[in-house]
This record gives structure tokens, C-alpha cells and sequence, in this order.
């Protein structure tokens, strides 16, 4: 066991303050869920002639969410501390150095995404973003949470056919904190 600077404690004291109970495990991410097909919804209203076509085409939806994911994930940011120092883009980064990781950017380098700030829904390479995280940080939820988001678009196209955002909608108002963005919600009309 390793002692670390959080006031005596060990690692794995903190890991289990950490750990939600048994009964509320199911609810970890639902709100983010609920966040992405908030924005998946949204984009889809705003993106010319998607709309009527997610029901009758194949995987359109899930690659439409995929594109969602890469550009507006609904965590946008994650906190980090280094354990150990780095040099990452010619700037050295002390251990214990907090961290910023700024997720929406990553969706946006056009080294990775060719006309990044285009929506593409079918790029080969368009799970290549962050927004589920990487390796031992990566979200439990993630298939979870893409399934759930294009098959609310899938039966919302479907059962709303001929909706549009209501005058203003593409403005709607934005949960906007530090770490998390998506509409507050998505009002339509026929």
C-alpha cells in the first residue's frame, strides 16, 4: 500500500470514498445520456434534409451520433493530474501538475478529420474522439449511451416527421458549466 499527499490516506482508501453504493451504480452517466440526446436531436433538426432521411437509412442514426460525440460530447472537459512529468507539445509538465483536457478540441484537429467543423456522418475514422475517454478512463456507458441516443433518433424522426426547431431553436438555451454542454432542451413544431 502507497501513502500519497491526500492527508495520510492510501490510494485505495480514497478509491473506496470514491465508489458509489451498489444501488446507485445504475445512474452513473444518465444524466450525460440524457445530455447527448438532447444535442444529437438538436443537431439533427439543424442539419439540412437529415431529418427525414434517419428512419429509412440504415446506421445513419448511430453514424449521426458518432458525429455528435466528435464535435459537441456532452462532457467537454476532463480534469487530470499528472503522475509523473511530461513534455507534451514542447512544454514540460511538472508530477502533480493539474490538468485541463479540453475534449471538444479534439474532435477538431484537422490532421485527424479533414473539414473538422463539417458534419460527416460517415468518415471512416469518426471514433477516433475522446469523448468516452481512453484505456482504464474509459466510460463503462459508452455503448450504452450511443445505443440509447440513436435509437431516440431513429423513433423521434420516425413519430415526429415533418417537425422543425421552433423560431430560435438553433439557440436554444444551453446547460453551459466548465465540464458539461448540451440544450437545455429541443422544442419543435410542425
Amino acid at each position: 500500500m502507497r501513502h500519497v499527499a491526500n492527508r495520510g490516506r492510501t490510494c485505495e482508501e480514497d478509491e473506496a470514498r470514491a465508489r458509489p453504493e451498489p444501488q446507485d451504480a445504475p445512474d452513473r452517466g444518465s444524466g450525460h445520456t440524457g445530455q447527448l440526446i438532447a444535442t444529437v436531436l438538436r443537431r439533427a433538426l439543424t442539419e439540412p434534409g437529415l431529418w427525414q432521411h434517419v428512419p429509412g437509412r440504415t446506421g445513419l442514426a448511430e453514424a449521426w451520433v458518432e458525429e455528435v460525440l466528435r464535435r459537441e460530447p456532452p462532457v467537454t472537459t476532463w480534469r487530470r493530474v499528472t503522475v509523473r512529468s511530461a513534455e507534451l507539445g514542447g512544454v514540460s509538465i511538472p508530477e502533480g501538475a493539474q490538468l485541463l483536457l479540453m475534449l471538444m478540441g479534439s474532435g477538431s484537429d484537422p490532421t485527424v478529420f479533414p473539414v473538422p467543423e463539417r458534419m460527416r456522418p460517415y468518415r471512416t475514422n469518426v471514433r477516433h474522439h475522446l469523448a468516452f475517454g481512453v484505456g482504464r478512463h474509459r466510460c463503462p456507458g459508452a455503448s450504452p449511451a450511443r445505443t440509447e441516443a440513436a435509437v431516440a433518433l431513429r423513433i423521434a424522426a420516425s413519430r415526429l416527421s415533418g417537425v422543425r426547431l421552433e423560431e430560435g431553436g438553433t439557440e436554444s438555451p444551453m446547460l453551459g458549466l466548465p465540464s458539461f454542454r448540451a440544450p437545455l432542451g429541443v422544442t419543435v413544431s410542425r
